[in-house]
C-alpha cells in the first residue's frame, strides 16, 4: 500500500503545478484563444511571468530534467533564459524572503549557465530523474580441453598439534540506515494564495523525536477527485502509514482527530473545511510542525473548493 500511496503523492504534486500553470496563463485576461498558447504567454504582464518561472524552477527541482525546464521557457520568446531565471533569483535573494523559491531560481539559473557568485550560496541538488539500468547479459565461458590427471604424491603422516582455542569477539550488528526524506512543499502555497499558508518548524533538540513535515500540497478548485477538505497522513520513519495517532485542527477552538486507515482509502484523516484562507492550523499530537493559514479559496474571503494533502513523518532530530 505504501508503494502506491507514494507514487500518488508524486502524481498529485506534478500535476497540481501543471494546473497551476494553466490557470496562470489566464491571470489578466478577459478572453484567451486556447490555441494560441505561445502568443497568449509573450503577453502576459511582468509579475505572471515571473511566476511562470518560479513554477518552471519548482517543477525542476521536482524531477531534475533540464531539457524540460529549457523547452518551458523558451515558450517567453526570451534570448537569453539563464539571464532572465538568474535576475528573477537574485531579485528574490536580495528580497530576503521565500528561500526554497530563491534556491529553485539559482539552481536552474546555474544549471542554465549563470555563473553569477552570488547564486552558488543557494544552488540545491535537484531531484534527478531515475535511469532505467541496463540488463546484463552473462557470455559462457570457454569448456577447457581435458587433460590427463596426474596421480597424487604420497602425502607423509603428520601428528597433529592441538592448538588453544579462542573465543571469537561477537561483532555487533550494524544498525539500519533510516533514509532522510525531504519536504515536498508546493510552491503555490506562497506565490498564488492570498494570505500564503506558511510553516512553522518544530524546535527540537538532538535526539528528540517529533513529527515533520514531508509533503504539503494545495488542490485547486479546477483539479477534480478533491472536496474541501483537509487530508492528513502520518507515516513512520520507513514511510508506514500510523494508525491510531492524534492529530490537531486548530480553529478558533481545537478539533482532535485520529488517523485510520481503512481498506479502500488513501488518507489517515479528511477534515471538511468551511472557513476560508487563514482559517486553520494543522499538527500532531506531541513535539511536531506546524502547517498555519489553511482554508477554501485563493484568497481570504473565497468560498472555492479548495483542498489541502499534508504528510507529517515520525523523525528522530539529528
Amino acid at each position: 500500500m505504501a508503494e502506491t500511496h507514494w507514487g500518488k503523492l508524486l502524481v498529485g504534486i506534478l500535476a497540481g503545478v501543471a494546473i497551476g500553470l494553466i490557470a496562470g496563463l489566464w491571470l489578466g485576461q478577459d478572453t484567451q484563444s486556447p490555441e494560441d498558447y505561445t502568443a497568449a504567454l509573450i503577453e502576459l504582464e511582468k509579475q505572471h511571468i515571473e511566476d511562470y518561472i518560479v513554477l518552471v524552477s519548482a517543477l525542476y527541482a521536482l524531477d531534475g530534467d533540464l531539457a524540460r525546464a529549457e523547452e518551458r521557457l523558451t515558450r517567453l520568446n526570451e534570448d537569453n533564459t539563464a539571464r532572465l531565471v538568474a535576475d528573477l533569483a537574485i531579485k528574490y535573494i536580495e528580497a530576503g524572503k521565500e528561500l526554497e523559491v530563491a534556491q529553485d531560481l539559482a539552481t536552474l539559473a546555474h544549471a542554465l549557465g549563470a555563473d553569477d557568485q552570488v547564486l552558488l550560496a543557494y544552488v540545491t541538488t535537484p531531484t534527478p530523474t531515475p535511469t532505467p539500468m541496463p540488463t546484463a547479459t552473462t557470455t559462457p565461458l570457454p569448456t577447457p580441453a581435458s587433460t590427463e590427471t596426474p596421480e597424487p604424491a604420497a602425502i607423509p603422516t603428520t601428528v597433529p598439534v592441538l592448538l588453544p582455542t579462542s573465543t571469537p569477539t561477537p561483532v555487533p550488528p550494524t544498525p539500519t540506515p533510516v533514509p532522510t526524506w525531504p519536504l515536498r512543499w508546493d510552491a503555490r502555497l506562497d506565490t498564488w494564495l492570498y494570505p500564503p499558508v506558511r510553516l512553522e518548524v518544530a524546535t527540537v533538540e538532538p535526539g528528540q523525536t517529533y513529527w515533520r513535515l514531508v509533503v504539503a500540497e494545495w488542490h485547486s478548485p479546477d483539479e477534480s477527485g478533491y472536496g474541501p477538505y483537509i487530508y492528513i497522513d502520518t507515516i513512520d520513519e520507513l514511510g508506514n502509514p500510523v494508525p491510531g495517532q492524534p492529530v490537531y485542527v486548530d480553529n478558533g477552538g481545537r478539533t482532535i482527530v485520529v488517523t485510520e486507515y481503512k481498506a479502500g482509502t488513501d488518507y489517515g484523516v479528511t477534515f471538511p473545511m468551511f472557513g476560508t484562507l487563514g482559517a486553520y492550523t494543522c499538527h500532531v499530537e506531541g513535539l511536531s510542525d506546524r502547517v498555519v493559514g489553511l482554508g477554501l479559496g485563493t484568497a481570504r474571503g473565497e468560498k472555492e473548493h479548495t483542498a489541502f494533502h499534508l504528510v507529517f513523518q515520525r523523525t528522530v532530530k539529528r
